[in-house]
């Protein structure tokens, strides 16, 4: 589920972000951004669970791998649009996801819960809780980071409008 931060009613800077040239309104933004996302990373990176250990069979992640993967990267996206992706990378987004939001326990192949019920060879045999440690880290931190993001807007404005 993609968590969505848009920044809006601070007139006074979208005037000031007006009088820079492309170049450089879209580099003020980006360095912003990137403050910002910074810190929701960082939050997530606190709180994310370590696995204490695992099984000789396991296809769980190495201890601290989680941890680990949270990443963030920002890109244009289009004209003067900045965005920041944060969260697992790839390889560790489907683990993060299992803990996030919890799972069945399957053991004997796979199975999925279909229309009619389990579907394919696994039986279920137990289940594993939830353990929310990425919403709650953005909840956490989101307004922190907005604060940066602006005063870090605000000190590249001051050095290129004055």
């Amino acid at each position: 589920m993609p968590m969505r931060l848009d920044i809006t009613g601070y007139e006074e800077l979208n005037r000031e972000l007006g009088m820079l040239r492309g170049a450089v309104r879209v580099d003020a933004t980006r360095q912003a951004v990137t403050e910002a996302a910074a810190l929701i990373r960082d939050a997530m990176i606190e709180v994310a669970p370590v696995l204490d250990a695992t099984t000789a069979k396991s296809t769980a992640l190495s201890p601290g791998e989680l941890k680990s993967g949270i990443r963030f990267s920002v890109r244009k996206i289009s004209d003067g649009l900045i965005r920041a992706v944060i969260g697992p990378r790839r390889g560790t987004g489907r683990a993060a996801h299992l803990v996030e939001y919890g799972h069945r326990l399957v053991k004997g192949g796979v199975s999925r819960v279909g229309a009619k019920g389990p579907v394919g060879p696994g039986r279920q045999i137990g289940d594993v809780p939830a353990h929310p440690f990425l919403r709650p880290a953005y909840e956490a931190s989101w307004q922190l980071s907005l604060e940066a993001f602006v005063g870090a807007l605000r000190v590249s404005l001051k050095r290129w409008v004055n």
